[in-house]
Protein backbone atom coordinates (compact mmCIF):
# COMPACT_ATOMS: atom_id res chain seq x y z
CA UNK A 1 0.00 0.00 0.00
CA UNK A 2 1.44 3.39 -0.98
CA UNK A 3 1.72 6.38 1.37
CA UNK A 4 -1.31 8.17 -0.06
CA UNK A 5 -3.53 5.10 0.37
CA UNK A 6 -2.32 4.66 3.96
CA UNK A 7 -3.12 8.31 4.77
CA UNK A 8 -6.61 7.96 3.29
CA UNK A 9 -7.20 4.76 5.29
CA UNK A 10 -6.00 6.47 8.47
CA UNK A 11 -8.34 9.42 7.99
CA UNK A 12 -11.27 7.07 7.38
CA UNK A 13 -10.51 5.04 10.52
CA UNK A 14 -10.20 8.19 12.66
CA UNK A 15 -13.53 9.37 11.32
CA UNK A 16 -15.14 6.02 12.15
CA UNK A 17 -13.71 6.06 15.70
CA UNK A 18 -14.91 9.63 16.25
CA UNK A 19 -18.39 8.70 15.05
CA UNK A 20 -18.48 5.69 17.40
CA UNK A 21 -17.32 7.81 20.36
CA UNK A 22 -19.99 10.44 19.69
CA UNK A 23 -22.72 7.77 19.55
CA UNK A 24 -21.42 5.98 22.64
CA UNK A 25 -21.56 9.24 24.56
CA UNK A 26 -25.14 9.68 23.45
CA UNK A 27 -24.22 12.98 21.87
CA UNK A 28 -25.14 12.29 18.23
CA UNK A 29 -23.40 15.53 17.32
CA UNK A 30 -24.21 17.40 20.56
CA UNK A 31 -21.56 19.51 22.23
CA UNK A 32 -20.16 18.54 25.67
CA UNK A 33 -22.13 21.41 27.25
CA UNK A 34 -25.36 20.13 25.69
CA UNK A 35 -24.66 16.60 26.92
CA UNK A 36 -23.94 17.91 30.45
CA UNK A 37 -27.17 19.93 30.42
CA UNK A 38 -29.09 16.85 29.29
CA UNK A 39 -27.61 14.73 32.10
CA UNK A 40 -28.36 17.45 34.64
CA UNK A 41 -31.98 17.62 33.48
CA UNK A 42 -32.33 13.83 33.82
CA UNK A 43 -30.87 13.95 37.32
CA UNK A 44 -33.20 16.77 38.34
CA UNK A 45 -36.23 14.86 37.00
CA UNK A 46 -35.21 11.74 38.99
CA UNK A 47 -34.78 13.79 42.18
CA UNK A 48 -38.10 15.57 41.59
CA UNK A 49 -39.87 12.23 41.15
CA UNK A 50 -38.36 10.93 44.40
CA UNK A 51 -39.35 14.15 46.20
CA UNK A 52 -42.91 13.90 44.88
CA UNK A 53 -43.15 10.36 46.24
CA UNK A 54 -41.78 11.53 49.59
CA UNK A 55 -44.28 14.42 49.70
CA UNK A 56 -47.13 11.98 49.05
CA UNK A 57 -45.92 9.81 51.92
CA UNK A 58 -45.67 12.85 54.20
CA UNK A 59 -49.33 13.59 53.44
CA UNK A 60 -50.24 10.01 54.46
CA UNK A 61 -48.36 10.41 57.75
CA UNK A 62 -50.14 13.68 58.50
CA UNK A 63 -53.50 12.04 57.77
CA UNK A 64 -52.53 9.14 60.03
CA UNK A 65 -51.62 11.47 62.88
CA UNK A 66 -54.92 13.39 62.52
CA UNK A 67 -57.00 10.21 62.33
CA UNK A 68 -58.03 10.71 58.70
CA UNK A 69 -56.14 7.60 57.59
CA UNK A 70 -57.02 4.20 59.04
CA UNK A 71 -54.14 2.17 60.47
CA UNK A 72 -53.95 -1.53 61.44
CA UNK A 73 -54.73 -0.87 65.09
CA UNK A 74 -56.77 2.08 66.43
CA UNK A 75 -54.63 2.18 69.58
CA UNK A 76 -51.23 1.78 67.96
CA UNK A 77 -50.35 5.46 68.35
CA UNK A 78 -50.68 5.31 72.13
CA UNK A 79 -47.42 4.83 74.00
CA UNK A 80 -47.69 1.64 76.11
CA UNK A 81 -46.42 1.50 79.65
CA UNK A 82 -43.37 -0.76 79.59
CA UNK A 83 -43.13 -3.66 81.99
CA UNK A 84 -40.56 -6.37 82.72
CA UNK A 85 -42.29 -8.46 80.05
CA UNK A 86 -41.09 -5.90 77.48
CA UNK A 87 -37.57 -7.28 77.83
CA UNK A 88 -36.55 -8.98 74.59
CA UNK A 89 -36.71 -12.77 74.51
CA UNK A 90 -33.13 -13.44 73.48
CA UNK A 91 -31.73 -16.61 72.00
CA UNK A 92 -28.12 -17.32 70.99
CA UNK A 93 -27.88 -17.85 67.25
CA UNK A 94 -24.41 -19.31 66.91
CA UNK A 95 -21.29 -20.35 68.73
CA UNK A 96 -20.04 -16.76 68.77
CA UNK A 97 -22.60 -15.90 71.45
CA UNK A 98 -24.53 -13.37 69.39
CA UNK A 99 -27.97 -12.81 70.84
CA UNK A 100 -30.92 -11.87 68.68
CA UNK A 101 -34.70 -11.58 69.15
CA UNK A 102 -36.47 -14.93 69.14
CA UNK A 103 -38.17 -14.32 65.80
CA UNK A 104 -35.06 -13.22 63.97
CA UNK A 105 -33.53 -15.48 61.39
CA UNK A 106 -30.43 -17.35 62.37
CA UNK A 107 -27.24 -16.35 60.59
CA UNK A 108 -26.16 -19.44 58.67
CA UNK A 109 -22.80 -19.72 57.02
CA UNK A 110 -23.40 -18.50 53.49
CA UNK A 111 -21.33 -17.81 50.42
CA UNK A 112 -20.72 -14.17 49.48
CA UNK A 113 -23.30 -12.75 47.11
CA UNK A 114 -23.51 -9.76 44.80
CA UNK A 115 -24.89 -6.42 45.90
CA UNK A 116 -27.93 -7.09 43.69
CA UNK A 117 -28.68 -10.38 45.45
CA UNK A 118 -28.13 -8.96 48.94
CA UNK A 119 -30.45 -6.03 48.20
CA UNK A 120 -33.13 -8.32 46.75
CA UNK A 121 -33.10 -10.42 49.92
CA UNK A 122 -33.01 -7.77 52.66
CA UNK A 123 -34.69 -4.71 51.11
CA UNK A 124 -38.23 -5.94 52.02
CA UNK A 125 -37.10 -5.80 55.67
CA UNK A 126 -35.75 -2.23 55.64
CA UNK A 127 -38.13 0.60 56.57
CA UNK A 128 -38.22 4.37 56.42
CA UNK A 129 -39.05 5.82 59.84
CA UNK A 130 -41.03 9.06 60.17
CA UNK A 131 -41.15 10.93 63.49
CA UNK A 132 -43.90 13.51 63.94
CA UNK A 133 -44.85 16.18 66.42
CA UNK A 134 -48.27 16.44 68.06
CA UNK A 135 -49.71 18.23 65.03
CA UNK A 136 -48.65 15.43 62.67
CA UNK A 137 -45.81 17.41 61.11
CA UNK A 138 -42.85 15.20 60.23
CA UNK A 139 -39.80 16.46 62.16
CA UNK A 140 -37.31 13.66 61.51
CA UNK A 141 -36.86 10.95 58.88
CA UNK A 142 -34.67 7.94 59.59
CA UNK A 143 -34.38 4.26 58.77
CA UNK A 144 -35.12 0.97 60.49
CA UNK A 145 -34.65 -2.78 60.07
CA UNK A 146 -37.07 -5.61 60.90
CA UNK A 147 -35.42 -7.86 63.52
CA UNK A 148 -38.42 -9.81 64.81
CA UNK A 149 -42.10 -10.29 64.09
CA UNK A 150 -43.64 -6.82 64.31
CA UNK A 151 -40.37 -5.33 65.63
CA UNK A 152 -38.15 -2.71 63.94
CA UNK A 153 -34.78 -1.55 65.30
CA UNK A 154 -33.66 2.05 64.79
CA UNK A 155 -31.61 4.72 66.56
CA UNK A 156 -33.04 6.44 69.61
CA UNK A 157 -31.75 9.79 68.33
CA UNK A 158 -34.30 9.26 65.53
CA UNK A 159 -37.23 7.69 67.39
CA UNK A 160 -37.30 10.02 70.41
CA UNK A 161 -37.36 13.29 68.51
CA UNK A 162 -41.16 13.56 68.31
CA UNK A 163 -44.42 12.34 69.84
CA UNK A 164 -45.71 9.99 67.12
CA UNK A 165 -44.02 7.39 64.93
CA UNK A 166 -44.81 5.68 61.66
CA UNK A 167 -42.91 3.57 59.17
CA UNK A 168 -43.16 2.95 55.45
CA UNK A 169 -42.19 -0.54 54.36
CA UNK A 170 -43.05 -2.42 51.16
CA UNK A 171 -45.36 0.43 50.06
CA UNK A 172 -47.35 0.18 53.32
CA UNK A 173 -47.62 3.00 55.86
CA UNK A 174 -47.94 1.71 59.43
CA UNK A 175 -48.05 3.35 62.86
CA UNK A 176 -45.38 2.43 65.41
CA UNK A 177 -44.60 2.90 69.07
CA UNK A 178 -41.40 2.71 71.10
CA UNK A 179 -41.37 -0.66 72.85
CA UNK A 180 -37.90 -0.36 74.36
CA UNK A 181 -35.44 2.54 74.42
CA UNK A 182 -31.81 2.08 75.35
CA UNK A 183 -30.46 5.57 74.88
CA UNK A 184 -27.08 4.58 76.33
CA UNK A 185 -26.62 2.39 73.24
CA UNK A 186 -28.69 4.73 71.02
CA UNK A 187 -30.95 1.83 70.01
CA UNK A 188 -34.75 1.77 70.12
CA UNK A 189 -37.08 -1.16 69.42
CA UNK A 190 -40.29 -0.14 67.68
CA UNK A 191 -43.49 -2.15 67.87
CA UNK A 192 -45.43 -2.14 64.58
CA UNK A 193 -48.86 -3.76 64.75
CA UNK A 194 -49.68 -5.82 61.67
CA UNK A 195 -46.13 -5.86 60.31
CA UNK A 196 -45.51 -9.09 58.41
CA UNK A 197 -42.10 -8.37 56.89
CA UNK A 198 -39.53 -11.08 57.51
CA UNK A 199 -36.82 -10.52 60.12
CA UNK A 200 -33.28 -10.27 58.81
CA UNK A 201 -30.48 -12.63 59.84
CA UNK A 202 -28.14 -11.12 62.43
CA UNK A 203 -24.44 -11.76 62.88
CA UNK A 204 -21.72 -10.57 65.24
CA UNK A 205 -19.20 -7.83 64.64
CA UNK A 206 -16.61 -10.49 65.48
CA UNK A 207 -17.32 -12.02 62.06
CA UNK A 208 -16.01 -8.89 60.33
CA UNK A 209 -12.48 -8.17 59.17
CA UNK A 210 -10.99 -4.85 58.12
CA UNK A 211 -11.20 -4.58 54.34
CA UNK A 212 -14.31 -6.77 54.10
CA UNK A 213 -17.05 -5.56 51.76
CA UNK A 214 -20.32 -4.36 53.33
CA UNK A 215 -23.56 -2.75 52.13
CA UNK A 216 -25.57 0.04 53.80
CA UNK A 217 -29.31 0.11 53.09
CA UNK A 218 -31.60 2.83 54.37
CA UNK A 219 -33.29 6.12 53.50
CA UNK A 220 -30.62 8.83 53.14
CA UNK A 221 -32.34 12.21 52.72
CA UNK A 222 -35.63 10.29 52.83
CA UNK A 223 -34.82 8.35 49.64
CA UNK A 224 -35.99 4.94 50.79
CA UNK A 225 -34.28 1.67 49.93
CA UNK A 226 -31.00 3.22 48.88
CA UNK A 227 -28.03 0.85 48.84
CA UNK A 228 -24.41 1.93 49.03
CA UNK A 229 -21.31 -0.22 48.95
CA UNK A 230 -18.06 0.04 50.86
CA UNK A 231 -15.60 -1.80 53.04
CA UNK A 232 -14.98 -2.12 56.76
CA UNK A 233 -12.29 0.52 57.10
CA UNK A 234 -11.68 -0.08 60.83
CA UNK A 235 -13.15 -1.79 63.90
CA UNK A 236 -13.09 0.70 66.79
CA UNK A 237 -13.08 -0.57 70.38
CA UNK A 238 -15.41 1.30 72.75
CA UNK A 239 -16.59 0.62 76.30
CA UNK A 240 -19.47 -1.69 75.32
CA UNK A 241 -17.89 -3.44 72.36
CA UNK A 242 -16.78 -2.56 68.85
CA UNK A 243 -18.09 0.17 66.55
CA UNK A 244 -17.79 -0.39 62.79
CA UNK A 245 -16.11 2.27 60.67
CA UNK A 246 -17.02 1.93 57.01
CA UNK A 247 -16.60 3.61 53.65
CA UNK A 248 -20.18 2.69 52.66
CA UNK A 249 -21.65 6.19 52.20
CA UNK A 250 -24.44 7.31 54.55
CA UNK A 251 -26.28 10.62 54.95
CA UNK A 252 -28.86 12.21 57.26
CA UNK A 253 -31.82 9.83 57.07
CA UNK A 254 -29.57 6.75 57.07
CA UNK A 255 -29.60 6.60 60.88
CA UNK A 256 -31.18 3.34 62.03
CA UNK A 257 -30.59 1.60 58.70
CA UNK A 258 -28.78 -1.68 58.20
CA UNK A 259 -25.16 -2.49 57.48
CA UNK A 260 -25.06 -5.92 55.87
CA UNK A 261 -22.22 -8.29 55.08
CA UNK A 262 -21.79 -10.03 51.72
CA UNK A 263 -24.07 -12.85 52.86
CA UNK A 264 -26.94 -10.47 53.63
CA UNK A 265 -26.58 -10.68 57.42
CA UNK A 266 -27.15 -7.60 59.58
CA UNK A 267 -23.85 -6.72 61.25
CA UNK A 268 -24.46 -3.08 62.17
CA UNK A 269 -26.92 -0.20 62.52
CA UNK A 270 -25.75 2.85 60.55
CA UNK A 271 -25.70 5.69 63.05
CA UNK A 272 -23.36 8.63 62.42
CA UNK A 273 -20.61 10.08 60.28
CA UNK A 274 -17.65 12.33 60.98
CA UNK A 275 -18.68 15.65 59.51
CA UNK A 276 -15.16 16.95 59.04
CA UNK A 277 -13.58 13.79 57.68
CA UNK A 278 -13.63 12.19 54.25
CA UNK A 279 -16.04 9.24 54.08
CA UNK A 280 -15.79 8.42 57.80
CA UNK A 281 -19.05 6.58 58.51
CA UNK A 282 -19.94 4.50 61.55
CA UNK A 283 -22.37 1.74 62.49
CA UNK A 284 -23.22 0.36 65.91
CA UNK A 285 -22.63 -3.40 66.14
CA UNK A 286 -25.68 -5.62 65.71
CA UNK A 287 -24.49 -7.45 68.86
CA UNK A 288 -25.90 -4.55 70.89
CA UNK A 289 -29.45 -5.48 69.88
CA UNK A 290 -29.14 -8.43 72.25
CA UNK A 291 -27.67 -6.25 75.01
CA UNK A 292 -30.50 -3.71 75.21
CA UNK A 293 -31.90 -3.19 78.69
CA UNK A 294 -35.60 -2.97 79.45
CA UNK A 295 -36.00 0.59 80.67
CA UNK A 296 -38.72 3.17 80.41
CA UNK A 297 -38.61 4.92 77.03
CA UNK A 298 -37.56 8.54 77.35
CA UNK A 299 -40.34 11.07 77.28
CA UNK A 300 -40.83 11.73 73.58
CA UNK A 301 -40.06 15.39 73.06
CA UNK A 302 -38.60 17.23 70.14
CA UNK A 303 -34.98 18.00 70.88
CA UNK A 304 -33.86 21.29 69.44
CA UNK A 305 -30.09 21.79 69.17
CA UNK A 306 -30.23 23.87 72.35
CA UNK A 307 -33.01 23.21 74.83
CA UNK A 308 -33.63 23.10 78.56
CA UNK A 309 -36.45 22.85 81.01
CA UNK A 310 -38.96 25.67 80.83
CA UNK A 311 -38.12 28.63 83.03
CA UNK A 312 -34.39 27.94 83.03
CA UNK A 313 -31.62 29.81 81.23
CA UNK A 314 -31.25 27.88 77.97
CA UNK A 315 -28.11 29.59 76.71
CA UNK A 316 -25.28 27.20 75.74
CA UNK A 317 -22.89 28.90 78.16
CA UNK A 318 -25.25 28.01 81.03
CA UNK A 319 -26.31 24.54 79.86
CA UNK A 320 -22.74 23.32 79.46
CA UNK A 321 -21.77 23.97 83.10
CA UNK A 322 -21.47 20.84 85.24
CA UNK A 323 -20.18 17.29 84.97
CA UNK A 324 -20.60 15.15 81.87
CA UNK A 325 -19.75 11.54 81.08
CA UNK A 326 -18.40 11.64 77.53
CA UNK A 327 -17.21 9.17 74.90
CA UNK A 328 -15.28 9.88 71.72
CA UNK A 329 -16.75 7.50 69.14
CA UNK A 330 -13.71 7.88 66.88
CA UNK A 331 -11.00 6.92 69.38
CA UNK A 332 -13.20 4.95 71.78
CA UNK A 333 -11.86 6.95 74.75
CA UNK A 334 -14.21 7.90 77.58
CA UNK A 335 -13.89 10.31 80.46
CA UNK A 336 -15.52 12.76 82.85
CA UNK A 337 -15.69 16.38 81.68
CA UNK A 338 -16.24 19.05 84.34
CA UNK A 339 -17.16 22.50 82.97
CA UNK A 340 -16.91 25.18 85.68
CA UNK A 341 -18.73 28.55 85.61
CA UNK A 342 -15.39 30.40 85.60
CA UNK A 343 -14.43 28.91 82.22
CA UNK A 344 -12.15 26.14 83.47
CA UNK A 345 -12.50 22.57 82.21
CA UNK A 346 -11.13 19.44 83.87
CA UNK A 347 -11.07 16.19 81.91
CA UNK A 348 -10.36 12.88 83.67
CA UNK A 349 -9.95 10.06 81.15
CA UNK A 350 -10.86 6.44 81.92
CA UNK A 351 -7.14 5.57 82.03
CA UNK A 352 -6.52 8.14 84.76
CA UNK A 353 -4.95 10.88 82.60
CA UNK A 354 -6.04 14.40 83.61
CA UNK A 355 -6.19 17.52 81.44
CA UNK A 356 -6.90 21.03 82.71
CA UNK A 357 -8.09 23.49 80.06
CA UNK A 358 -9.90 26.76 79.58
CA UNK A 359 -13.10 26.92 77.56
CA UNK A 360 -15.33 29.56 76.01
CA UNK A 361 -18.73 29.13 74.39
CA UNK A 362 -19.80 31.41 71.56
CA UNK A 363 -23.03 30.33 69.88
CA UNK A 364 -22.42 26.78 68.67
CA UNK A 365 -18.63 27.13 68.88
CA UNK A 366 -16.70 25.69 71.82
CA UNK A 367 -13.17 27.10 72.10
CA UNK A 368 -10.63 25.13 74.16
CA UNK A 369 -7.11 26.13 75.18
CA UNK A 370 -4.30 25.26 77.56
CA UNK A 371 -0.96 26.92 78.31
CA UNK A 372 0.51 25.87 74.94
CA UNK A 373 -2.20 25.57 72.31
CA UNK A 374 -5.88 25.80 71.52
CA UNK A 375 -8.60 23.92 69.71
CA UNK A 376 -12.24 24.17 68.75
CA UNK A 377 -15.35 22.01 68.45
CA UNK A 378 -18.87 22.53 67.17
CA UNK A 379 -21.79 21.96 69.55
CA UNK A 380 -24.22 19.93 67.46
CA UNK A 381 -26.70 19.30 70.27
CA UNK A 382 -26.96 20.58 73.83
CA UNK A 383 -29.72 20.25 76.38
CA UNK A 384 -29.97 19.59 80.10
CA UNK A 385 -29.14 15.88 79.68
CA UNK A 386 -27.22 15.44 76.43
CA UNK A 387 -24.39 17.08 74.51
CA UNK A 388 -22.86 16.18 71.13
CA UNK A 389 -19.57 17.74 70.01
CA UNK A 390 -17.75 17.46 66.68
CA UNK A 391 -14.17 18.53 66.20
CA UNK A 392 -11.16 17.65 64.11
CA UNK A 393 -10.94 13.83 64.23
CA UNK A 394 -13.40 13.76 67.16
CA UNK A 395 -17.08 12.93 67.59
CA UNK A 396 -17.98 13.16 71.27
CA UNK A 397 -21.32 12.21 72.86
CA UNK A 398 -21.95 13.23 76.48
CA UNK A 399 -24.72 12.64 79.01
CA UNK A 400 -25.44 13.31 82.66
Amino acid sequence: MNDQAERQTGVALRGLVLTLVIHLLGGCGKSPDEIAAQDKARSERAIAAAQAELDADQKKFRQMASGELRVPSPNVMASPEPSPSDAPNLQPIDAKGVAAPAGASAAPAAAPRSAENVFSEVAPSVARVHVMDSSGRVVVIGSGVVIDKGIVITNCHVATRGTKLAIKINDSVMAATIQLADEALDLCRLNVAGLSARAVAIDSVTSLRTGQRVYAIGAPAGLELTISEGIVSALRKVDNGTVIQTTAPISPGSSGGGLFDMSGRLVGITTFQHRYGQNLNFALPADWIGQMHARRPSEAVSRAPFSADAGQDSSPATLIVGQWLCRDWISGQAGQYSFEPDGSLSIVMSGGRVANLKYRVSGKALQLSDAKQGGAATIEELNARKMVLHGRNQSIACER
